[in-house]
């Protein structure tokens, strides 16, 4: 952990212009820890301006109802960005991670800085702000607005809480704690609403998710007497039922629901034809270890990485690693 807040309150009351960025394929503690660091940041007279490699997902569009967030993908210059004295990266410290705001980080070097809660980290900078204790980016973000005495607000509350609970699994997740139900009030308290967030979250699929859903489902095999479960999603699923690429998310959480299951994997083709791999551990597997192998990471409970094709050879690799990390995890035992 990098918990310097006195460096880290003073690098943000010293930027007067900022720029938020987060990972590719965001999800909602990335867009989330955006929105309420936007609020935060702009209680304190700050000019900022949120910028992504890509465009905000269309089933997360809820979260942003002032349309703050930009991206290069929607007509935004690396240029445009040569302004900001601070470029703040959130929910991420891999570079792959980062697309084509990469590059723009890569030249104004010495104006980033890290938050983050993820254990695997690259070079992105020299001023780091991690808490790999945290439930969710979004929750330092919350602290972050406790120590510079800014009032929440619903535009505030709502993105925060959002990001806290999608990451928590619903407050399911081990790293879940008293703390996590208590700063959830203070945000229902401020305005964020858990019924509206239910409902934009998860009432929302469209016919064709669930038929991705099922076919995901149908197709998913176990080993070692169902502790190890593996998944997958090919372009071809995906055109068949016309879904959007953003319905493969979450789809590895339906497979934890399988009695028995300690270890859950996922391979999901990209159109370029390289692999999106998600893991998932309710047990001693080390999912950050296993996704590193693979020069991913993330979390002992969560990781993912991306590998090349062909799609049956990855699939071959992932499964001898599935196998070889819980073997280790049984022997270690």
């Amino acid at each position: 952990m990098r918990l310097d807040w006195a460096s880290l309150l003073a690098v943000l009351n010293s930027a007067e212009r900022v720029a938020l960025t987060s990972h590719v394929r965001p999800d909602c503690d990335a867009l989330g820890s955006e929105l309420g660091m936007l609020g935060i940041l702009e209680a304190i007279g700050k000019q900022v301006r949120i910028v992504n490699a890509q465009a905000t997902p269309a089933n997360l569009r809820w979260i942003d109802p002032g349309q703050r967030i930009e991206s290069l993908g929607g007509g935004v210059r690396p240029a445009d960005l040569a302004d900001r004295d601070l470029l703040i990266v959130l929910d991420t410290s891999a570079w792959a991670q980062l697309g084509a705001m990469g590059e723009v980080l890569k030249a104004h070097r010495d104006r980033v800085l890290v938050i983050d809660h993820h254990v695997s980290e690259d070079d992105l900078g020299d001023r780091w702000f991690k808490d790999t204790s945290a439930e969710a980016t979004a929750r330092i973000v919350y602290e972050i607005g406790l120590r510079l005495k800014v009032r929440l607000t619903p535009e505030i509350a709502t993105p925060l809480y959002a990001g806290l609970s999608t990451d928590t699994g619903g407050f399911r997740f081990p790293s879940t704690s008293g703390e996590t139900f208590r700063v959830a009030a203070r945000l229902v308290d401020a305005g964020a609403s858990p019924p509206a967030i239910y409902k934009e979250l998860f009432e929302q699929d469209s016919l064709a998710r669930l038929h991705l859903v099922g076919r995901t489902l149908a197709g998913a095999v176990t080993t070692r007497d169902g502790a190890v479960i593996t998944s997958t999603v090919r372009q071809a699923d995906i055109r068949a039922v016309h879904a959007q690429p953003s319905d493969t998310e979450d789809l590895i959480n339906l497979t934890l629901a399988v009695k028995g299951t300690e270890l859950a994997a996922i391979l999901i083709e990209q159109p370029d034809g390289r692999i999106k791999v998600s893991f998932r551990s309710r047990g001693p597997v080390d999912c950050n270890a296993l996704a590193a192998t693979f020069g991913g990471g993330g979390h002992k409970a969560a990781a993912g990485t991306i590998i090349e094709g062909p799609f049956d050879a990855a699939q071959e690799r992932i499964a001898a690693a599935l196998d070889e990390a819980w073997l280790a995890s049984q022997n270690a035992a």
